[in-house]
């Protein structure tokens, strides 16, 4: 069974508040409340970025990074599954069902042509609080064997189409997605450790790294935050972007 959500309340969220909600984090944070700091600061960078207090988001991306970086350790330490694929048209892959049976590790669960059952997985993770994550995946027949996508984001889907070969697959693939023979990828289910925690990271760097990259082509201050941003919505662990954040929130403040 899944465990039920510990009630925690929330200030209410208006600018007047954005002050308490970081040192509500930060306090969090020290307690070692990773998921809770997480979604403390997270509000707090939204609320500072619509009101472009850049001041504030100066001072809140490092802890708001330390947050994420000690959720994927965490995550990194439960059970490592990469190999979570339907099987069939017919497989009906539940997210609810694979949060049921890992909630705690680093998943890859790919849909049978739809990142459905992934985003139902990240959906459990934010509603139950767990150290779990889980990349955007699909699978596909291709030819004799089957291919899985990972797609960077969920408003850029995997194609809606079964492709019949790797070419027409890696031709209506969302840009920057991954692509691999489903044999390519490591089988069963095994305890996180060194190994596990690299293997993962790699993969995620590869799906944030174009999307860094044109961050860092940005001239305009605001288009590079923006470009960061959007890595974080990619790879929300990317360390390097929390701290071009900053570095730029910085530089704009002194500006005002």
């Amino acid at each position: 069974m899944i465990i039920q959500r510990r009630s925690t309340k929330m200030l209410p969220m208006s600018e007047d508040d954005l002050q308490s909600l970081c040192e509500l984090g930060q306090e969090q944070l020290m307690r070692m409340e990773y998921l809770q700091a997480e979604a403390s600061l997270a509000r707090a960078e939204q609320i500072a970025w619509e009101g472009k207090d850049f001041d504030t988001l100066s001072r809140l991306y490092m802890p708001l990074q330390e947050t994420r970086r000690q959720r994927r350790q965490r995550c990194g330490e439960g059970i490592v599954a990469l190999s979570l694929l339907a099987q069939g048209p017919t497989d009906s892959l539940e997210g609810r069902r694979v949060i049921e049976n890992y909630p705690h590790g680093q998943l890859l669960v790919a849909g049978w042509g739809s990142i459905a059952p992934a985003m139902k997985v990240r959906e459990l993770q934010q509603e139950h609080e767990l150290f779990v994550e889980t990349f955007l995946a699909a699978v596909y027949p291709v030819g004799a064997g089957r291919a899985v996508v990972i797609v960077p984001l969920a408003e850029t889907p995997p194609p809606d189409r079964h492709p019949t070969t790797i070419d027409d697959l890696v031709r209506l693939a969302p840009p920057h997605s991954l692509i691999y023979n489903a044999d390519e990828l490591p089988k069963g289910t095994r305890k996180g450790d060194w190994h596990t925690y690299a293997e993962v990271m790699a993969m995620w760097e590869r799906l944030h790294a174009p999307f860094l990259a044109a961050a860092h082509m940005q001239v305009d201050p605001i288009q590079k935050m923006e470009g960061y941003r959007k890595t974080i919505r990619v790879d929300y662990a990317c360390e390097l972007a929390h701290q071009k954040l900053s570095d730029v929130a910085k530089s704009l403040s002194r500006k005002k």
